[in-house]
């Protein structure tokens, strides 16, 4: 009867090392990444999309909270077993579990997982040897930007940015954005896609403490958002989140797909939130050579993005908490095993938009 037990737990691990060695192999092949599973994705989003879009809340939110329910359960369990040390139920438990990790292993890559294995916008560019005199040019056609589209965006009774369009009409600018990309940036992949699926998180305020400002469901084709957030960041993280749903699975890349959704927009709102994003990203990696250059673009900001800027400031500063580094440390572990550098995957956004600028002269 030991033996039996023993081969079962065994035969449990050797089937999630398989599933991980599958996953690992699929990934290495370009056809597989770039061609087979991007169709065999938009058939089970499809699914997935024509079932949670019929509801208002994020089915997403309630999905990761049963699941954290069930787990919390199954840990009590765990527990209670190990006390009474009954070693039989013990075995049982520990063979159920990772018959679980090796389903949903599996099921978030043929869902979504396998985009992280694609091949990187990055190559189609010239990245390399890049100048700080380059990204100060960089930063200063943003920065242009930015101010021009600020003057044409709404204002709140505090003269801080306000969004008015509607989540219908933001999809439907999104939607339009993507097929102005298709035709003039035929390197950026938008494969077939179900439409925007956006919606607000159902835990904004605990998301807020922790730093959250979004995230995506593969498993319900839901791009979420933290509400709480203003609205430059907001906008912003729709786009984000919009593109991990089209398939844009690193950081960088889904940084970068929702700056084009934004810029290439016929939406103010959405020119605007993505200029001043790229501008605020080029600015952080100049600040840790040049912060005195910095100093004086934060001076040259036009007054509505000063005031923009000091309510960004005061959101953070009312959400600041422990919460923030606990969930840094989850998110960096999660990156890390998905093939990204950590968060330093986030600011490799700057590299794409030199390489996007090197080839279409945008800042010239």
């Amino acid at each position: 009867m030991t033996f039996l037990k023993n081969y079962r737990l065994f035969r449990s691990l050797i089937v999630l090392f398989l599933s991980v060695i599958i996953v690992r192999l699929l990934g290495l092949i370009p056809r597989f990444t770039d061609a087979i599973f991007p169709k065999l994705q938009y058939f089970l989003s499809k699914i997935l999309y024509s079932l949670s879009q019929k509801f208002p809340f994020s089915v997403g939110d309630l999905f990761y909270t049963l699941l954290a329910f069930f787990g919390l359960i199954f840990l009590i369990r765990l527990i209670q077993t190990l006390i009474k040390k009954d070693w039989n139920v013990m075995n049982q438990h520990i063979i159920r579990l990772v018959y679980f990790l090796t389903l949903f292993y599996l099921g978030f890559h043929f869902i979504w997982g396998f985009y992280y294995y694609k091949t990187p916008v990055k190559t189609q560019y010239d990245t390399e040897n890049i100048s700080l005199e380059e990204l100060k040019d960089l930063a200063e056609f943003y920065y242009v930007q930015s101010v021009k589209y600020r003057k044409l965006v709404n204002e709140d009774a505090n003269g801080v940015f306000r969004m008015e369009l509607s989540n219908e009409q933001l999809v439907k600018a999104i939607q339009k954005s993507a097929e102005i990309i298709k035709s003039k940036y035929p390197e950026i992949k938008f494969n077939d896609f179900t439409p925007p699926n956006i919606k607000k998180s159902l835990y904004s305020t605990p998301f807020s403490y922790m730093g959250v400002s979004g995230y995506y469901v593969p498993f319900t084709i839901e791009a979420q958002y933290n509400s709480n957030m203003p609205d430059t960041k907001l906008l912003f993280t729709q786009l984000h989140e919009t593109a991990h749903q089209w398939g844009f699975a690193t950081e960088n890349e889904a940084n970068f797909a929702g700056f084009l959704l934004g810029s290439e927009s016929e939406q103010v709102e959405l020119n605007y939130v993505s200029n001043y994003k790229a501008m605020r990203s080029i600015l952080n990696r100049i600040l840790l050579v040049d912060p005195v250059y910095v100093q004086i673009m934060l001076i040259r900001y036009s007054d509505g993005m000063k005031r923009d800027r000091l309510y960004e400031k005061a959101i953070n500063e009312k959400y600041e908490g422990a919460g923030d580094d606990a969930f840094s440390l989850m998110n960096e572990a999660f990156l890390r095993i998905n093939n990204q550098e950590g968060l330093e995957s986030y600011g490799r956004f700057v590299e794409l938009l030199v390489g996007f600028n090197r080839d279409y002269s945008k800042s010239k």
